[in-house]
């Protein structure tokens, strides 16, 4: 895993990946509301990136001889919930007043170890973890798969911004608005959004996105190119591979920082000269599976050689039943450029 230290430069540290979050329940009782639970919990705020602030109900002490402690709960204990309602959004007063109005009281906590997950994967029958995504502070990869979002959306909205890389594959999503929050992940580098149904991407979302770098759409339900992508200034790779993408727009000059550009299994006819010759820092294109025209792609050949035979490139017009290499001499080599034409 990669993160960035308060200097902004890229530090590398050890994962901890996780496939659920661990909670267990602690049940206090008491024999009257006179009786003190014997628990302080602190007023622990988490900002967030919009303004909001969080709180985070943290047992900060226990009276020696209270009832909280004989029964288990300890100092530093996290709580997520008191009598199954979240206290997600609770001051310390609403904390408060649960306690001192009842004779019994059931605490659900986040095991001290889970709080500092950082890479959590979360699958089909964990749809539960996901209400408590808000607790882990230090979260930084976040994958998501075969969980149905279809009629409820994903809520991020309180997920931390620390956040480094999604991935929410084969969840029915059908736009990237289903995912509430996410345009105040400020610290997204990666987004993976395979294998749903998406039919647009949504420019307001899209543009909050500025840090992002790589953007993976592949196998969804796009027709069109989504021209939002093309104003994301740092994006360095992108695939939109398995789509029903026809045309690429004028406006793909602009990705001046785009190095790898996946367009397999769309129903491309022709490859534009710009994408081939105004684009300075892309490395890789592919094009395999589409409806290039054999005029196309020779015509591309000539364009692609000379723009690309002096880059360390593999770079690949894929069509079925033709391999072609391309005319380079033995200095040149190590730049080929392999050509599948579609005869």
């Amino acid at each position: 895993m990669i993160s960035e230290n308060d200097s902004g430069k890229l530090v590398y540290f050890e994962s901890h990946l996780k496939y659920q979050i661990t909670t267990s329940q602690i049940t206090l009782t008491r024999k009257n509301k006179k009786t003190n639970w014997g628990v302080n919990v602190s007023n622990i705020i988490a900002k967030l990136y919009d303004g909001l602030e969080l709180y985070l109900a943290t047992v900060q002490s226990l009276d020696e001889k209270g009832i909280a402690k004989k029964m288990g709960l300890k100092e530093r204990d996290q709580i997520l919930e008191v009598n199954g309602k979240s206290v997600r959004g609770w001051q310390s007063e609403d904390l408060l007043a649960e306690f001192s109005g009842n004779l019994s009281v059931t605490v659900t906590l986040i095991s001290r170890e889970d709080r500092t997950i950082t890479d959590l994967f979360l699958m089909t029958n964990r749809e539960n973890d996901l209400n408590y995504l808000w607790a882990l502070r230090q979260l930084v990869k976040l994958s998501i798969c075969n969980i149905d979002f279809s009629g409820t959306g994903l809520d991020l909205s309180a997920i931390t911004t620390t956040l480094h890389e999604l991935i929410v594959t084969n969840c029915s999503l059908k736009c990237v608005t289903q995912i509430l929050g996410i345009g105040r992940l400020v610290s997204l580098k990666r987004l993976i959004l395979t294998h749903n149904s998406l039919e647009h991407v949504d420019e307001n979302t899209a543009l909050k996105l500025k840090g992002l770098t790589d953007l993976q759409l592949g196998y969804n339900a796009l027709k069109s190119f989504p021209i939002v992508v093309t104003r994301m200034e740092k994006l360095e790779e992108l695939s939109l591979i398995h789509n029903q993408i026809s045309v690429l727009p004028d406006e793909v000059v602009q990705m001046r920082s785009l190095e790898k550009l996946h367009l397999d299994n769309n129903v491309l006819t022709e490859l534009p000269e710009y994408v081939t010759l105004q684009l300075p820092q892309l490395r890789a294109l592919t094009l395999e599976n589409n409806k290039l025209s054999p005029n196309a792609a020779q015509g591309a050949q000539g364009r692609l050689a000379a723009s690309f035979i002096t880059r360390s490139v593999l770079l690949m017009l894929l069509g079925p039943n033709l391999n072609r290499i391309t005319n380079a001499s033995p200095k040149d080599l190590t730049n080929i450029i392999l050509i599948k034409e579609k005869r």
